[in-house]
């Protein structure tokens, strides 16, 4: 077996291992977990109810991308959670308020910059929308009998996802382990943003397809089966939580 197989298999089982044991972390407080994912939820049917009654199809597509940017800083409760259930302690409803009390000035100022991210985004992919449809009410129910509105609307969502992609990674590299480290150290927003783009930069590769995983899984979710956000958010957070001890640990000994 080459190298590069056993590099690929290798990757798969540390991935799947990091989201065993999210699956793990979120069973230990179920019901918790999923009555905070549930707020993200009913803002969710919400603008999706909104733009679909509207006739804005597409546009859902840019909401569910912008998710995948403001996701980071709104999960950090999660690590707040997993910290508790790390001391051996039942968290309770009260230790989700307790996350948003204690939440370090540097995951504030992250969640700022993610929100001036999102602004990015959302202003150019509706630049690019109206371009495109002239900012009117576009169906999908339209898309396959109208050749004309097919090529317009594959070459909008190539565009669109070519854009999402590199403001989403941008924002993955710097808050994908800064997050959980400012949660459990504390620490400033240069600390926790250094040791985060410092970890991705030095395990590209690994890090490359762990974004893949959680922007995926997070973005078909939210737009093809929003109701199982309840359960597919906590879990990612968690997972990723394991993935930051993993790393912080191989960081530490070097």
């Amino acid at each position: 077996m080459s190298a590069n197989i056993m590099r690929e298999k290798m990757m798969f089982m540390v991935t799947w291992e990091w989201l065993s044991r999210g699956w793990q972390l979120f069973k230990q407080a179920a019901l918790l977990n999923i009555t905070y994912a549930a707020l993200f939820l009913l803002i969710g049917l919400a603008v999706g109810t909104v733009l679909l009654h509207q006739g804005f199809s597409i546009v859902y597509f840019i909401a569910a991308g912008g998710f995948l940017i403001v996701v980071p800083g709104l999960v950090a409760v999660y690590y707040h959670l997993a910290e508790v259930i790390q001391r051996g302690d039942k968290p309770g409803f009260a230790d989700i308020l307790d996350g948003v009390r204690e939440c370090p000035l540097a995951i504030m100022v992250l969640g700022l910059v993610s929100l001036v991210i999102y602004l990015i985004w959302i202003t150019d992919a509706l630049i690019i929308y109206s371009v495109y449809f002239d900012f009117v009410p576009t169906s999908l129910t339209a898309f396959g009998t109208d050749p004309a509105l097919r090529a317009d609307v594959a070459a909008f969502l190539v565009f669109v996802s070519l854009l999402g992609f590199v403001l989403s990674f941008i924002t993955f590299c710097i808050t994908v382990f800064s997050i959980p480290y400012a949660v459990q150290k504390q620490c400033g927003l240069v600390d926790a943003v250094s040791f985060s783009v410092k970890t991705v930069t030095r395990h590209s590769r690994l890090m490359f397809f762990w974004a893949a995983v959680l922007g995926g899984l997070t973005f078909f979710t939210v737009l093809f089966a929003l109701p199982l956000l309840l359960v597919v958010l906590p879990i990612l957070a968690y997972a990723n939580y394991a993935t930051y001890n993993d790393m912080l640990r191989l960081m530490e000994s070097k």
